[in-house]
């Protein structure tokens, strides 16, 4: 079961690894082997994560201020879930971190994430019109 687990880590680190040089060494807006916002190509809006290839790949190469503009909700998003994460698989939690997970992912947390990034992708399309 432990080999299982390690080979499981390992397996995502290598994968994670890959996907990273990927994204450093080739430009999605130059290359057609990453995927295209469907959202995008149907009705030519841009949605929440419009943007967030092309900002991976501009922060992975040291251009944070051309990152940050492709999809500034990358910037908050990504910290937001890491702490997420980093919750979630605590082992055992003290009093402040599970204080600090319900405020953060409890139910209103979550529906004020769920409005901050419907008005993010408004304001970001009425920018367009």
């Amino acid at each position: 079961m432990v080999i299982k687990r390690v080979l499981i880590w390992v397996m995502l680190g290598i994968g994670s690894t890959g996907v990273l040089f990927m994204y450093k060494y080739f430009n999605p807006l130059n290359h057609a082997l990453f995927p295209k916002c469907p959202l995008k190509h149907l009705t030519g809006l841009d949605c929440p994560g419009c943007g967030s290839q092309r900002a991976l790949h501009h922060l992975l190469n040291g251009e944070i201020e051309q990152s940050f503009l492709q999809n500034p909700l990358l910037f908050l998003m990504v910290p937001y879930l890491l702490l997420g994460f980093y919750l979630q698989l605590v082992p055992e939690p003290t009093v402040r971190e599970l204080k600090l997970r319900k405020a953060l992912y409890g139910y209103r947390a979550i529906q004020v994430v769920f409005v901050v990034i419907i008005l993010f992708t408004i304001v970001r399309n009425m920018a367009k019109i």
